[in-house]
């Protein structure tokens, strides 16, 4: 995510937003109030309906769609409270990709407001963002697999660990202390950014969860 985020006050009028987006190169600002809570989010489009709306019928007519009725409003907006849709649609910082990019794509958003537990405003995350980590290389996968299976709590024996990534397709084949430990393991690679699918062979010494006795999960 982005930590520079330039944001608006909602009573910023229409001139300012405006002259904020093409500063700043952006499509998409959150709005904030004082206390940098994120109110909504404005976006190109709305201050384009000052344009599309001269392209209307000068009167407004009974039976107008949803969208016209939103040109019509947006138009006649003069600030950005006005202008903003909310609420917006935001993320946490540990909030994944994955569910960064189902989050846009059930809303139908391109950029992300990431904001801390009182909902202050703390980074953006647009899609490119997201296809990021699609691009990133089989080895950095396979290196940070390697690295949080070895993460002492999860009591993996390191002479077992085997990983493979092709495609960020994971194979991971290992034995750890306990039963949970491997449950663990297992939750904490699909969490690695880039992983698409996780097949594995984990075993463990001690089964603290079902049966005593070395075992092979499922």
């Amino acid at each position: 995510m982005a930590r520079q985020v330039v944001a608006i006050d909602p009573r910023a009028g229409f001139a300012v937003v405006v002259s904020a987006l093409q500063e700043h190169h952006h499509d998409m600002l959150p709005v904030v109030d004082r206390e940098r809570h994120v109110m909504g989010m404005v976006c190109a489009s709305d201050l384009l309906a000052k344009l599309a709306v001269q392209a209307l019928p000068h009167r407004s007519m009974l039976w107008e769609s949803r969208t016209v009725r939103a040109i019509r409003r947006k138009a006649a907006a003069i600030e950005a409270g006005e202008l903003m849709t909310t609420p917006a649609v935001t993320v946490r910082e540990r909030t994944t990709v994955e569910q960064a990019a189902l989050l846009a794509m059930r809303h139908r958003v391109h950029h992300l407001p990431v904001v801390d537990a009182r909902r202050q405003l703390t980074g953006i995350v647009c899609l490119c963002d997201l296809l990021d980590v699609l691009r990133r290389d089989d080895a950095a996968i396979r290196a940070e697999v390697e690295a949080v299976a070895l993460t002492p709590d999860l009591g993996t024996v390191a002479s077992t660990l085997r990983v493979d990534c092709v495609r960020g397709r994971v194979t991971l084949d290992a034995r750890t202390v306990h039963h949970h430990q491997a449950d663990r393991l297992r939750e904490r690679v699909r969490a690695v950014e880039g992983v698409v699918s996780v097949a594995d062979d984990l075993r463990w010494e001690i089964d603290d969860v079902g049966l005593a006795g070395p075992q092979t999960s499922s």
